[in-house]
């Protein structure tokens, strides 16, 4: 869609809520409301799955709509959600969770144990959900005790087990919702069922998606009525929404943050995440099977360059490691440096020392990815690399991650641009679901076939080991491998979560998921 045309759209709707009772009009003599009820909010693109269980593109809308056992707190801690009170038995692997009592769903029923069991039945026992061989690296069954008790019983003694259940996996579906929509949960409005503060009432994919507070919350109804989610792929429209105050808060390219920052009636907030972002290989393709090529191409690349030409102004800053520092298990092994006589020895070594020809594939709503690959092809090209991007949508990105067999004609490029983040903001799931080998040989969540035999055994030692410091001993092991010695991609900045805002907006707060806690969040008119 044209510029001009998603900024007509967004005036429309704005014009319509102001109509429909918003908050913005007078009505004689009566004054203006102090807070909005409705809040615009303008994002890049649309979730896949409201759907925990299947969902691959963020946390921050899904948890309006659902809860979990535990969650993130926004310290970072773990704290109860449905789960008022736990334990975890002598055998170290029984874990008991006492649920809420008087928990509803949006249609009103009750949330039970029944409903609990249902959603990690369906998490563990269909291999159609994106995470389920995730889950049974941990999970063996869950039942119930009675209405109100659970039980989780692990394949072994887990020690980031709490972590694990903070990951969007885990949210709680409604049981009748799983049995009557199937694998089309999540894919409309009227397949959602959460206990979240928020109901989905309306949902245009690609266009528009709208939460409606609810009243009957087990936490307390939340400030703001209606939460208006306008999709905007253009980023130039996005800006010109904020700027323009018809939305109230927005992503926005980080290229604009600087000036935003001196933008009267504009806030920017940025957070530290658990994200960083990079150029993964597909360790499919005929050149990067070989780890030498791999290495040669880590060190072909400024890394510093990179982040002080494109990133640098936002405060982000080179990775030191495949996971983000807030993460736990995170090791500092300082910035790679680039050494382009040792990459054309690496590419001699492993038979290329003329260089080939490979294909990047970028899809630009990462911010300056597109930029970012472009820098990375001219210093491939130094070393005899010859590499050309391929800008896709985000439909076809999504497809091609999604696709499960070994790539072929489906899956060309040698290399991709990715974000990688720990939802648990634990390495267990930051490395073992990401990186270790897929138990059925597809792609799985490893979406590059990444496959090193003392990567999956280290990562497995350390999920069961209960010593904290050998703990992060096996996570500095895996680190060092999949970073230096059999590098799974170009790691190339880590995260903040950056958001801009009306110097209207308060109370807006997010964990290190990005995840948007409501309790607060509130505009004046």
């Amino acid at each position: 869609m044209r510029r001009t045309a998603i900024v007509l759209l967004l005036a429309a709707i704005a014009a319509i809520s102001a109509f429909a009772g918003g908050g913005k009009e007078e009505v004689g003599s009566a004054p203006l409301p102090e807070f909005k009820d409705t809040i615009t909010i303008a994002t890049g693109s649309d979730q896949n799955y409201m759907d925990g269980q299947m969902n691959n593109t963020n946390d921050v809308y899904l948890r309006a709509v659902y809860s979990q056992l535990v969650r993130r707190a926004l310290d970072g801690s773990i704290e109860g959600d449905l789960a008022e009170s736990w334990s975890v038995g002598e055998d170290g692997v029984t874990w008991t969770f006492n649920l809420r009592h008087g928990v509803k769903f949006h249609n009103g029923k009750e949330l039970t144990s029944a409903d609990v069991v249902a959603s990690y039945d369906r998490l563990l026992n269909n291999t159609a959900v994106r995470y389920n061989s995730y889950a049974k690296g941990y999970i063996k069954e869950v039942y119930a005790v009675d209405d109100y008790t659970v039980c989780i019983v692990t394949t072994e003694q887990i020690a980031s087990m709490l972590a694990n259940l903070t990951h969007r996996s885990n949210l709680i579906m409604d049981a009748d919702y799983i049995e009557k929509y199937g694998m089309d949960l999540g894919l409309t409005a009227e397949s959602v069922n959460g206990t979240g503060p928020y109901r989905l009432t309306y949902w245009d994919r690609g266009q528009e998606m709208v939460l409606e507070s609810f009243e009957d919350y087990f936490r307390g109804e939340v400030p703001t009525k209606k939460i208006d989610i306008l999709i905007v792929s253009d980023a130039n429209a996005r800006l010109f929404a904020i700027e323009t105050g018809q939305v109230d808060i927005s992503t926005v390219n980080t290229s604009e943050i600087p000036r935003l920052q001196e933008t009267p009636g504009i806030q920017v907030k940025m957070y530290e995440g658990i994200g960083s972002h990079g150029l993964q290989f597909n360790c499919g393709n005929e050149y990067m099977k070989d780890p030498r090529v791999r290495q040669a191409i880590s060190y072909a690349i400024d890394r510093q360059l990179i982040i002080d030409t494109l990133y640098a102004s936002i405060g982000e800053t080179v990775c030191t490691a495949p996971v983000n520092p807030n993460v736990w298990g995170y090791h500092d092994f300082g910035v790679i440096q680039q050494d382009q006589e040792k990459a054309r020895q690496l590419l001699t070594e492993a038979g290329y020392p003329d260089g080939f020809e490979i294909s990047i594939m970028v899809e630009p709503s990462y911010n300056r990815s597109t930029e970012t690959c472009e820098m990375i092809v001219a210093m491939l090209e130094e070393v005899g690399i010859h590499a050309t991007i391929e800008v896709v949508d985000n439909a076809t990105f999504k497809g091609s991650r999604g696709n499960r067999s070994y790539p072929g004609e489906d899956f060309p490029w040698a290399m991709f641009f990715m974000g990688f983040g720990a939802g648990t903001a634990d390495c267990d799931e930051g490395l073992r679901r990401i990186w270790e080998t897929s138990p059925d040989g597809n792609n799985n969540n490893n979406y590059g076939w990444y496959s090193n035999a003392e990567v999956d055994r280290l990562l497995n030692e350390a999920k069961a080991e209960l010593d904290e410091e050998k703990r992060l001993d096996l996570y500095r092991q895996a680190q060092q491998i999949i970073f230096l010695d059999d590098p799974a991609a170009i790691f190339t900045n880590d995260r903040y979560n950056i958001w801009t805002m009306s110097d209207k907006v308060e109370g807006f707060e997010v964990n290190v998921n990005n995840a948007i806690f409501w309790d607060n969040l509130r505009c004046r008119n």
